[in-house]
């Protein structure tokens, strides 16, 4: 064997393979420098002003600002003593930290940010040695608290965004366009500011009222997937978005978590329906439990012989236990399948994904509690597309929350569309369905949904909530309402939720029904009169951050593997993480006490 050939073949190779890495590292670099436009733009010097982030109306709901900074070079300062004393009162910081600090750091360092640029010039007019001005840009958001946990925020540089949209259309937002090479593009919502305001108005004042852990509210249209609103509580204010807790910068319509409990009952009832699988007068008898086995699911009353209508108007557990027995497992499963069910609705990347068992894992059980929502669970922004696909001609629209996108001239460069995906459902069902549901808003258990003059369909959501190893806990409870309207001929569907409420109206109809009531009577105006132009001159939204450190383990399921360590890190405890995805359960329970516990959590 001749070594030194050999030797020489993997030099060549090994020579080769470092010309091909070389040779790719210098076009990138090349692209970089002369080609990207936001590269070219750092290069020379110029910032760039982050785009805005829009409504439908065009009401402003982020956008930069001019904003400077006040920085010091400690060894060009003459007096700190007289700098100190002269600047304070423009920085509202005392003289001596601001003494302090000059004497204590040798290099320069930026004293304050995010001051206004009024200020920051009646400071370089003292001119004193030293002290600079810096120009940057500062994220604003003109309406506090307004859909904030969906537009997210930014950090202290405007570019370096944290989370929402702010995050997710980070490049559109930071990159130059052929228009204006000093500015990104800007990002235009199908979100409504006047309906945004009118959900988090009626929604926030209950959420506090009831003591609930957590509050959803959506709205979204039927036909188009276009999400009109969209609040979560705890809410927080974007603008001091550090002065609350990380819990309440969540987006819960996406990332929560949970059974629907009876709001399921319509998706049995309209596979039942399309299926014919039941004639249109035929009962089924509800002592007040079902029973099978050793399992007892019980009605929350005897409701005797009832149709499929009255079985929805009342709740009825028995009833639509057994009428749902009709529906062979293997048509049922896949009616779940189209509907979305165990998947995500794609409106953003980090959604979290319910679950529903696989059709080979089902037990004689599983149909019975999944006709009653339990054994099954959904994220808000599923439900809802899902609920829409069943009145909408059978189609699943994937829901979505940007328009479309626009250089600084307004010049669209990016144009949205939703996806659609036929479910099967047939017009005589869905017509069946909603006159049973607007009998469930007049005179069920949705009555306090009741409008006379505007006729809204919808059902009722009230369930316990299980704790892993515990099972269902007396006490805990999940209060909705999934409305639609108007109900002859329904444009918007809309969920509202309240996750672990206190006290004693813990009832879908009784705590949910009522904001679903209240934001459908002030905005009927505006949904009648569509996207037409009008002059907004919105409140700000105020929002008080939550204080204290909590000494309980914190609910962690929904939540990303970055989140969680985040929330676990400043506790001092010990966790391990399983598995990847998003939790969908934890060891101990959320609320236990984390004193000499080590925390699992488990991801998928």
């Amino acid at each position: 064997m001749d070594y030194n050939l050999l030797n020489r073949k993997r030099f060549t190779i090994l020579f080769v393979l470092l010309c091909v890495f070389f040779s790719g590292l210098l076009v990138r670099v090349g692209y970089l420098v002369f080609f990207n436009d936001r590269e070219i733009a750092f290069k020379n010097g110029e910032r760039i002003l982050r785009g805005a982030i829009y409504d439908r109306r065009g009401i402003e709901l982020a956008l930069s600002i001019d904003s400077s900074t006040i920085g010091i070079y400690p060894g060009n300062v003459y007096d700190p003593n007289f700098t100190a004393v002269q600047i304070s009162p423009h920085l509202d910081i005392p003289p001596e930290k601001i003494e302090s600090l000059i004497r204590e750091k040798s290099r320069y360092f930026l004293l304050k940010r995010e001051i206004d640029d009024t200020t920051a010039s009646r400071i370089m007019e003292m001119a004193l040695p030293g002290v600079r001005r810096e120009r940057e840009f500062k994220r604003v958001y003109p309406h506090g608290s307004l859909a904030a946990s969906l537009v997210g925020f930014t950090g202290m540089d405007d570019d370096k965004a944290l989370s929402g949209l702010e995050y997710y259309y980070n490049q559109e937002l930071m990159t130059p366009t052929e228009a204006d090479s000093a500015r990104g593009a800007n990002v235009h919502l199908t979100l409504d500011g006047l309906i945004q305001f009118k959900l988090e108005k009626a929604l926030g004042k209950r959420f506090e009222e009831a003591g609930a852990k957590r509050a959803v509210g959506l709205l979204m249209e039927i036909h188009t997937g276009r999400i009109l609103a969209m609040a979560s509580f705890p809410s927080f204010d974007p603008n001091r978005y550090s002065s609350f807790e990380e819990y309440s910068h969540t987006n819960w319509a996406i990332r929560h978590v949970y059974e629907p409990g009876s709001t399921m009952k319509i998706f049995l009832a309209s596979i039942l329906l399309n299926e014919n699988l039941i004639h249109p007068n035929e009962k089924f008898d509800c002592p007040g439990y079902v029973d099978y086995g050793k399992t007892r699911i019980k009605c929350t009353h005897v409701h005797g012989k009832v149709n499929l209508e009255e079985i929805l108007q009342y709740s009825c557990n028995a009833g639509i236990i057994k009428a749902a027995a009709k529906i062979p497992n293997d048509v049922l499963y896949e009616y779940m399948k189209r509907l979305r069910f165990g998947d995500r609705a794609g409106l953003l990347p980090n959604e979290s994904v319910g679950y529903m068992p696989i059709l080979n894992k089902w037990t004689p059980t599983t149909p019975m509690f999944m006709a009653i929502g339990q054994g099954i669970s959904v994220t808000p922004i599923q439900l809802v597309a899902s609920a829409a696909s069943i009145v909408n001609g059978g189609r699943f629209i994937t829901p979505r929350v940007v328009s479309h996108i626009t250089d600084s001239y307004g010049e669209v460069l990016q144009e949205f569309q939703s996806e659609e995906t036929p479910v099967g459902i047939k017009e005589y069902s869905t017509e069946r369905l909603l006159k049973a549901m607007t009998r469930v808003v007049q005179a069920g258990t949705g009555k306090n949904a009741y409008i006379q003059e505007y006729s809204i369909a919808g059902k009722t959501g009230t369930g316990q909530k299980a704790v892993s190893g515990r099972g269902y806990q007396d006490g805990l409870w999940s209060a909705s309402f999934l409305g639609f309207f108007p109900a002859d001929k329904p444009k918007v569907v809309g969920l509202i939720l309240f996750d672990e409420p206190r006290g004693d109206s813990h009832t879908g109809g009784g705590l949910a029904a009522p904001v679903f009531r209240e934001v459908v009577e002030n905005i009927i105006p505006i949904i009648e009169q569509g996207e037409r132009t009008v002059n907004v001159n919105l409140p700000k939204l105020e929002r008080k951050p939550l204080t204290g450190k909590s000494e309980r383990i914190p609910d962690l399921v929904g939540r990303s593997k970055r989140e969680v360590v985040e929330l676990l890190a400043p506790l001092g405890v010990p966790y391990k993480l399983h598995g990847s995805g998003f939790c969908y359960e934890q060891d101990p329970s959320p609320g236990s006490s984390y004193e000499g516990k080590r925390i699992n959590v488990f991801f998928q």
